[in-house]
Parts: C-alpha cells; sequence; structure tokens
C-alpha cells in the first residue's frame, strides 16, 4: 500500500445505491455548470453538429435542470477535432481580432492554446484552455504537494511556448497575449497564476523548493532544455524529488549525461553554463545560479558515469526518494531501465491521466503506477468499445460494468461538445468514497494494426513485448511496431531498442506466443496462412531519443509532451527508422 495513502480500500466491483447516488449527482452537477456556462458562447451557437441541440433547447430552455441534461445526453452528437478546428483556427488570423475568438468556446478569452503531441503523426491539434476557478473540492492529495518534501526537488516541467498570439480590438489596441505551448505548460501555468506578461519577473528566480531556475523552465530546444536540467540537478547533492512528464524523458535526460559526461563535471568544477543551442537569451539569468563546486566534480568523477553502476542515481544523490513521471500504458516498457537507474531505494510514483483536452484522473494508490480513479472538474461519458460510435450508445459512469474496455468521451468547461478522445481505459471497479471509476489505461484506438483476419490493438503489442523481455532473450528498453509487408503474408514487425540474451533468436516465436495469449485468433489466422511469425529489427541504441529529439523540434513548443507511438502511423517516420536498424533477429 502506499506510504502516502496507507488506507486505501480496494475499489469496489459494483456501485452500491448510496455511491450511483453521490456519482450521479456530482456528474449532473458538472454537466449542468457547463452547459449553462457555454450554452451562448460562438462555439455552441453557431458550430453545426450542435443544431439539434439548440433547436430542442430553444423548445425546452435552460432552467429545468433534468429537462437540460436529457436534451444534451439525447441530442448533442459525437464530434470530433474537425468539428473544432474551423473555430480554433480563428486564433491563426491575422490581425486575431476579439470580436471574433471573444466567448468562443467558453466566456471570455482563452489563458492558453494547448498543442497536441501529434503522437500518430498528423498535424498537431490545438485546443483552447480557459482559467477557470474549481469548485469541487479533490479527494486525493496530489503528488505535487510539497509537505512530505524535505529536500530541494526538480519539477522538469517546460514552461516555454512556441508563440503569442495578439488579441487586438478594433483600435489595433492588443487586449490579450495568449501563448501556444503544450497543455502540461498550460495547466501548471494556470494553477500558479504565472501568465506570459509576468515572465520577465521570474528570469532571475529559483521558485521555492525547485533546483533548476524558472529561466532553464523557458528553453523552448528539446535537447537544450534536458541538458541544462541535468547540469542543476547534477551539481545538487541534496536533491530529494524528481518530477516530469513522461518515464523515456528522463531515460533522454540520462542519456545526454552519458554523451557529454566530461562537459557536465567541467561546468560544475568551474561553474559555467555551456554553449547550448536556443539559450543565448537566457544565459546571463541562468549563469548567476550556477557557482563553481569543484568538490562536487570530483564527488561525481568518482561515482562515474550513468550506466556505469547499477543504482546510479542513488549514489549521485543519496537524499533522493522519489522519482515521478507518467509510467503507465506504452510508457511501462522502459520502467526496468528506469528501477536500474534509480535502484531499489527511490520510489517510482505516478500522478494521473489526462490529455491536452483535459485532466481525466488521479492516481488511486501513489504504489500503483497503473490505476487511476476519475478526478475532474470536467464530465466524462464512455462508449463500449464494441459499440457503434454514435451518441445513442455513450454510457454514464454508473452504467459502467467491470472488466469492459470503453472508449473516453469528453466534454470540459473549454468547449460544450462531446468529444471522442480516442483513448481506451479499462473499468478496474467504483471508488468507495464516492463511486467514482476507477480505472486502467490501455491505449489508443487509432494505433492498433490492422489485417483482415484480426485487430492488434496497441495495448496488446505492448502486453506482448513486456512478455518477452528478459536478460535471456532481450532486455527491450523501447520498441515501437509496423505492419511488416516485406514478404507475404504481411505480418507485425517491430523496432526494438535493448540488449540481446543469449536466446534472442527464439524471439519472433516467443511474441507471436504472446500475441496469441492476448487473442487466440492469432493462432487461426497464423494456422491458415494469412500471417507470418512478427518480425522483429533491433536498432542502434539512442534510436529513440533521437526520435523524440527529432519529433520535438519539429513541434517546436518545447520537451516535455514528446512520445513515441505503439504504432508508427506516418511513412516518413517509418523510412526514418528503418534507417537505423543494425540487425534482424
Amino acid at each position: 500500500m502506499s506510504q502516502l495513502c496507507p488506507d486505501i480500500p480496494v475499489p469496489c466491483s459494483s456501485l452500491p445505491p448510496k455511491l450511483r447516488t453521490l456519482l450521479t449527482a456530482k456528474t449532473d452537477r458538472l454537466l449542468l455548470r457547463i452547459i449553462r456556462a457555454n450554452f451562448n458562447t460562438q462555439y455552441a451557437s453557431q458550430a453545426p453538429s450542435l443544431a439539434g441541440f439548440r433547436d430542442v433547447v430553444s423548445a425546452h430552455g435552460t432552467t429545468v435542470d433534468g429537462t437540460l441534461l436529457q436534451d444534451f445526453r439525447g441530442h448533442v452528437l459525437l464530434m470530433d477535432y474537425e468539428s473544432y478546428k474551423p473555430f480554433v483556427t480563428r486564433f491563426n488570423e491575422q490581425p486575431c481580432k476579439e470580436s471574433e475568438v471573444e466567448n468562443l468556446f467558453a466566456p471570455g478569452l482563452p489563458f492558453a492554446l494547448a498543442m497536441s503531441s501529434s503522437t500518430s503523426g498528423n498535424a498537431p491539434k490545438m485546443f483552447a484552455k480557459y482559467h477557470h476557478i474549481p469548485k469541487e473540492a479533490q479527494i486525493r492529495r496530489s503528488i505535487f504537494d510539497r509537505c512530505d518534501v524535505k529536500g530541494p526537488e526538480n519539477s522538469m516541467f517546460c514552461y516555454g511556448y512556441k508563440e503569442l498570439k495578439e488579441v487586438e480590438r478594433e483600435c489595433d489596441q492588443v487586449v490579450k497575449r495568449i501563448p501556444v505551448s503544450i497543455a502540461t505548460c498550460a495547466i501548471l501555468r494556470m494553477a500558479a497564476g504565472w501568465n506570459v506578461d509576468s515572465d520577465k519577473s521570474r528570469m532571475l528566480v529559483i521558485m521555492p523548493g525547485q533546483v533548476s531556475p524558472w529561466a532553464a523552465s523557458m528553453i523552448n530546444n528539446h535537447r537544450s532544455f534536458l541538458m541544462v536540467q541535468a547540469l542543476f540537478c547534477l551539481a545538487c547533492r541534496d536533491l530529494d524529488r524528481f518530477t516530469t512528464t513522461f518515464c523515456p524523458l528522463f531515460l533522454d535526460l540520462i542519456r545526454y549525461v552519458g554523451e557529454e559526461w566530461d562537459m557536465f563535471l567541467s561546468c560544475i568544477k568551474d561553474g559555467t553554463i555551456p554553449d547550448l543551442e536556443g539559450i543565448d537569451h537566457l544565459q546571463t539569468y541562468l549563469q548567476v545560479h550556477l557557482h563553481a563546486n569543484p568538490e562536487r566534480a570530483a564527488e561525481l568523477r568518482e561515482i562515474g558515469p550513468p550506466f556505469s553502476c547499477a543504482g546510479w542515481a542513488a549514489r549521485v544523490w543519496p537524499k533522493l526518494t522519489r522519482f515521478i513521471a507518467i509510467s503507465s500504458g506504452p510508457f511501462a516498457t522502459v520502467l526496468p531501465q528506469v528501477r536500474s537507474i534509480l535502484g531499489p531505494t527511490i520510489a517510482l510514483r505516478g500522478f494521473g491521466y489526462g490529455a491536452t483536452e483535459c485532466v481525466m484522473a488521479a492516481s488511486y494508490d501513489m504504489d500503483d503506477l497503473d490505476t487511476f480513479v476519475i478526478q475532474t472538474e470536467d464530465v466524462i461519458e464512455f462508449l463500449d468499445v464494441t459499440a457503434e460510435e454514435s451518441h445513442e450508445n455513450i454510457l454514464q459512469a454508473w452504467e459502467l460494468e467491470v472488466g469492459k474496455q470503453y472508449q473516453i468521451v469528453l466534454t470540459t468547461r473549454d468547449g460544450l461538445w462531446r468529444y471522442l478522445l480516442g483513448d481506451v481505459v479499462d473499468i478496474v471497479g467504483f471508488d468507495s468514497d464516492d463511486g467514482s471509476p476507477v480505472i486502467k489505461y490501455l491505449g489508443r484506438q487509432a494505433l492498433s494494426i490492422r489485417f483482415p483476419h484480426v485487430l492488434i490493438p496497441d495495448s496488446d503489442l505492448v502486453a506482448a513485448i513486456q512478455a518477452i523481455s528478459s536478460e535471456d532473450i532481450i532486455q527491450v528498453h523501447e520498441f515501437t511496431a509496423m505492419v511488416d509487408d516485406r514478404t507475404l503474408p504481411p505480418t507485425v514487425g517491430c523496432f526494438v531498442e535493448g540488449q540481446l540474451g543469449p536466446n534472442s533468436h527464439l524471439a519472433p516465436q516467443k511474441l507471436f506466443n504472446a500475441l496469441v495469449v492476448t487473442n487466440h485468433k492469432h493462432q487461426d489466422v497464423f494456422d491458415h496462412g494469412h500471417t507470418r511469425l512478427p518480425t522483429i529489427r533491433i536498432v542502434r541504441p539512442g534510436t529513440f531519443t533521437e526520435y523524440r529529439l527529432r519529433r520535438g523540434e519539429k513541434v517546436g513548443v518545447g520537451a516535455g509532451q514528446t512520445k513515441v507511438p505503439v504504432v508508427l502511423l506516418e511513412s516518413a517516420a517509418q523510412e526514418w527508422i528503418k534507417k537505423r536498424v543494425v540487425q534482424e533477429l
């Protein structure tokens, strides 16, 4: 059980009447708040997808709670980004007129425009994020609370932005500058009240309890951001906690430390900031906080670079107690390597589940990286993965069945819509405090390998890779997959970065056996000659770090959100990774 939450009960397998009443009342309250706040926005008033809802509301009005809820659930269709895109792209117009974007999705002007990670390879999506005052008390402690943190920490989050959208009035007066950034940046800035117009006042500051100066968080260059974060962490022997977005980002930092070990030691010894791309405008603000420390440099030299010993982080930071990052789903494959770097004394924690569109869930138990409980100010509905994607098949949280899989449907405070997110979750149970669903994230509905006779979701690929990862076969650090049709019939083609074991030649058969465990149809398809054994190609070390660097530079919104998809769909990315193959099993 969690040291932070020692008495967490087992989730309920079904909803008792009292919890069902609590859950229903809370969901209805949140949905009514969203509808009434956003009904008169430009999007709700003009979007063709909401025409049916507008018609029934014009007849029934908005005063009766039960009628308004029934009208929404019965007449608001499932939507995708295409219904939202024509409105949000108004922020790209030059000039961006206040009359065109005020009260666009929610009252007022947005605090930020959040860019999606474009994991699938498509162009990043942009979402307006408004500054809301929370009205629902959190049930669980936030992982960001510092009440039990005894020393400095490094919160490795990027607060930089790709660009600023200037919103003008008719007299050409700029009324607001809106940053375009990753969602994490927007969420944390709003929570702290840090708008872009006050950034300059923080440039010379190290925030209370932090290791890295504020200026380090403003670096947009992916590699330089990680390098500067690493430098200030290495210079601090007393680091207590390390927090970042996704687990693989920490591995990228460690890899850069290993590649530039002598440079880091020299910088710490002399107290100098290295000459890195994209930090010229921040050099002065960074330099004032780094002081010559030859004793620390000598201590690090004696320890040696990363991967020179197991538990390297515990030796470099003897007071480090926790590492916090999203480590579930597709990120779980890197956990063995992360644990090896950290050592057995440093606890791993997750901090919840969310997307660019909204934050959806908190960790159910701090010690469980995979299980979350819905905790949000927005409204989440569900669609059975086997059902037709239609609003008639949408289910409410109290209608779910434990053990079944559902797609997430969102209606957020940032817009009156019913957005099919594409994430798939498994229902574990219901929270005994308020009945909220307890879930495990499985993967993305779109990131699947589709053959005529069988569908392989990304969650099955992750499970199969984890099943074969071992010292005897392959210690898989990271992987991605695609359809391999070099020889017919087509099959699953995996690209793996890791260490080969003495029996690595057995990996294709082992991987196939693991896929059969997830879905017995694989055996039938194989027996009928519709597929063959999976292929496994080994890529050179650092390939996935390089992929994230390449993708981060392309999107241009800072480190922290770049991910490698389980299934690589983009043709250019497929060709890129094929060129990095060093061996095929």
